[in-house]
């Protein structure tokens, strides 16, 4: 027989707000659609119900309705935060590029979402190349630096973005 209590709840709410930080910081500096988006949240969200209700669910005191819930609105965002935070934090080599654009508020994931391509650009290398060292950083000091780093879960992060100063 359930229980009541207030511990879902409360982390079912503490859950939507992780999501919605999230997802506004770590998505958009993430190259991903938001139809993917959506799809790996519905996959974290509902992945938890696969589990045996009898002995997991009833075992924490949760009716069935709570049950889902809790692994919709707590569960879900807090394994998707999870593996947002873990493509951006964990990437690969960084490849530098120089955006030829003259307004200092660019939304580059936007414009990528809407065009399927970063914008204007000059791939300058990586940091670690001959090509992209201080000296040639140094002459587009002052203009929009975008560095893009492949994620550990395999979707591109902005990993630097420096814009210009007006």
């Amino acid at each position: 027989m359930a229980k009541e209590q207030t511990w879902p709840g409360t982390w079912m709410v503490f859950g939507i707000f992780v999501l919605l930080v999230s997802f506004w910081w770590v998505g958009s500096r993430t190259f991903i659609t938001y139809t993917a988006l959506g799809r790996w949240f519905a996959l974290f969200a509902f992945i938890g119900n696969l589990l045996p209700y009898k002995k997991v669910g009833l075992r924490l005191g949760m009716e069935r309705l709570e049950w889902f819930l809790f692994n919709l609105l707590a569960v879900g965002p807090f394994v998707f935060s999870i593996a947002l935070w873990l493509n951006l934090g964990v990437h690969g080599p960084e490849r530098l590029y120089y955006i030829h654009s003259d307004s200092p508020y660019l939304d580059v994931r936007r414009h990528w979402l809407e065009h399927g391509a970063l914008p204007a650009n000059t791939y300058l290398g990586t940091p670690a190349d001959e090509a992209a060292s201080e000296q040639v950083l140094r002459e587009y000091e002052g203009h929009q630096l975008l560095g893009v780093s492949p994620g550990c879960l395999g979707y591109d992060v902005i990993s630097r973005w420096e814009g210009r100063e007006d």
